[in-house]
């Protein structure tokens, strides 16, 4: 375990009264000049023009490739199969010649033979929502070019590392419902925790808050308990809250728009994803910015003329990620041959069924796209599939409801899609092993 692992382990049990000075240390010394440099390139990228993001975009680019190609074997052997050298890149438009790559290549690999050796490596995985997990490492000072670039986000909704958080992360503390993290001056809620004993420990801290961090589903989950059962957690978290967090799922509007119709505070969200090759941030609701400084970001259309959403990572030489399929849909904008903004299609290209002809159907565009008027009523909707044509729509209620199976069928619209909806009701969702709310079961 490296010291600064150590060292943060350490930190997470320190008690409040000593967090709240950490609190007040800043990031740039906590991170060093790497974060310190990564906010002054944001800075400095946003008052370039297009064509000088075009040529900062380039010259970082063809970096990555010639390094890449000149220390990873499995990198410039995948390039050469594919006909293309770092001799082609002359220019801006030439970054198209290099060929894209996607988690099923990587995956034909074994880990030693596509990485490369960097002192302080970090080993990671990429979760495995999709059912196929990717491991790989991150560079050494990937946190801190992370942490500045999430800092730049949150600073749009008025965060401040003083701001007590009160965050939903899906993780296990045993029996106690709460508990304080000196490291990012927060108190993580156990979400395995009932419902009323969350509400009770928030209840005891909640005219401190000043933001609310973590999973759409597992805040959604706790006001809406609240909103029904202690609603005077809500009316004190209120006095001192400033913002919402959205993090590590989309921020379905069945979870997002009555969180903020109850708090009546503003909220962010923001595209990331493990591998570090994209990160973008919300400028308008569900429409996203690449920061220019983190990677490369394309919208590179398939053979049916979707646009799949492709990063480059600047920085990580260990496992490089170079035209890398992130497996998302988007609807791009350009600016000037750049992806400017984009809307998340159907989140991961994972998240589909397929109709009886065998074609794909988005989940987000079937759940969230229609107005199905049993969502005035669940609590949580999952779907299941089988076998194509055919699938379950879950339905989680409230334990004082009840609800035929006619009912279920008259609130959902699934009209005009070749497949045979059957219903299914719980009483509590079904969740990840990291206690996320997925919206496709498996």
């Amino acid at each position: 375990m490296s010291l600064m692992l150590r060292l943060k382990r350490l930190v997470e049990h320190l008690p409040r009264p000593v967090g709240g000075l950490i609190a007040h240390v800043p990031y740039a010394w906590r991170l060093g000049p790497v974060y310190t440099g990564a906010r002054r390139e944001i800075a400095r990228f946003a008052t370039l023009d297009a064509a000088a993001r075009k040529e900062e975009a380039f010259r970082h680019f063809s970096r990555a490739v010639k390094r890449a190609w000149a220390l990873n074997e499995f990198y410039r052997t995948f390039c050469e199969a594919r006909g293309f050298s770092p001799d082609q890149l002359n220019g801006f438009g030439d970054i198209e010649r290099a060929p894209v790559i996607t988690k099923a290549d990587l995956r034909a690999v074994d880990l030693a033979d596509r990485s490369g050796y960097a002192p302080g490596r970090i080993l990671t995985n990429t979760g495995g929502s999709s059912g196929e997990p990717l491991h790989f490492y991150l560079d050494r000072h990937a946190f801190a070019r992370e942490w500045a670039h999430m800092h730049a986000i949150w600073d749009s909704v008025g965060y401040r590392p003083t701001e007590l958080k009160l965050t939903f992360r899906g993780r296990n503390l045993g029996h106690c419902p709460l508990k304080y993290n000196a490291v990012y001056h927060e108190y993580l809620v156990n979400a395995y925790s009932p419902p009323e004993a969350q509400a009770e420990a928030v209840m005891e801290i909640a005219g401190e808050v000043g933001i609310i961090h973590g999973y759409p589903s597992a805040i959604y989950e706790f006001v809406r308990h609240c909103a029904a059962e202690n609603r005077a957690v809500l009316d004190r978290l209120r006095k001192g809250l400033k913002a919402i967090l959205f993090a590590s799922e989309y921020p379905a509007p069945l979870y997002r728009d009555p969180v903020e119709a109850e708090l009546g505070v503003p909220s962010v969200s923001w595209y990331g994803h493990s591998e570090m090759a994209v990160l973008a941030y919300e400028v308008e609701r569900y429409v996203y910015a690449p920061f220019p400084s983190y990677g490369h970001c394309e919208a590179v259309p398939d053979d049916a003329g979707n646009y799949h959403l492709v990063g480059t990572s600047y920085e990580n030489h260990v496992s490089p990620f170079i035209r890398y399929d992130t497996e998302d849909l988007i609807a791009p904008e350009f600016e000037d041959g750049l992806l400017a903004r984009f809307r998340l299609e159907s989140g991961r290209v994972g998240e589909y069924i397929e109709d009886a002809h065998g074609n794909r159907v988005s989940l987000t565009a079937l759940i969230f796209g229609r107005h199905h008027a049993i969502f005035s009523r669940a609590a949580f909707i999952q779907v299941r599939q089988r076998e194509p044509g055919v699938a379950t729509i879950v339905v989680t209620l409230p334990t004082t409801d009840r609800v035929t199976l006619g009912e279920l069928r008259a609130g959902f619209d699934g009209a005009n899609t070749a497949i045979e909806f059957d219903f299914e009701v719980r009483n509590a969702p079904e969740r990840s092993p990291n206690g996320k709310v997925p919206l496709l079961l498996k």
